[in-house]
């Protein structure tokens, strides 16, 4: 049986994620997914956070219009789901649950992505926060 961590299709998502890591550890208006240093990620979603929720979208419509797909995975807090009503306190908070829910975006992640549309997609990141300096 082969070792999961050489299955290609948990390899290239994670050489992916080192691609978007070193293309965009530099940009303070992001932060990126976070590793522990004694565990493997198999990076299913790469998910990156946003300062606020009007750079996130915006940097969503830039993608979306330079033809990069994102994604909003969780785009309502559990906690805020009709499920759970009858679990939760009516003015529960969880300001932290809150805040990732408007601030994160989901960037391509794949076993096919090549190379070449990795850079693509890391150089249409850094150009909207070139031409967004305040976001």
């Amino acid at each position: 049986m082969p070792n999961c961590r050489t299955c290609p299709n948990i390899q290239q998502p994670a050489n992916a994620a080192q691609y978007y890591d070193a293309h965009l550890a530099d940009l303070p208006q992001l932060t990126l997914p976070y590793r522990a240093p004694y565990s493997s990620h198999v990076f299913h979603q790469y998910t990156v956070q946003c300062r606020n929720e009007q750079t996130r979208d915006a940097l969503r419509q830039y993608l979306q219009t330079a033809g990069v797909p994102t994604m909003i995975y969780y785009p309502v807090p559990a906690h805020q789901q009709p499920a759970y009503r009858a679990y939760c306190h009516p003015k529960s908070a969880l300001p932290h649950t809150e805040h990732a829910a408007k601030t994160v975006l989901s960037l391509p992640m794949h076993t096919e992505l090549s190379e070449e549309q990795l850079a693509y997609i890391a150089e249409q990141v850094r150009q909207f926060f070139y031409l967004n300096k305040q976001s």
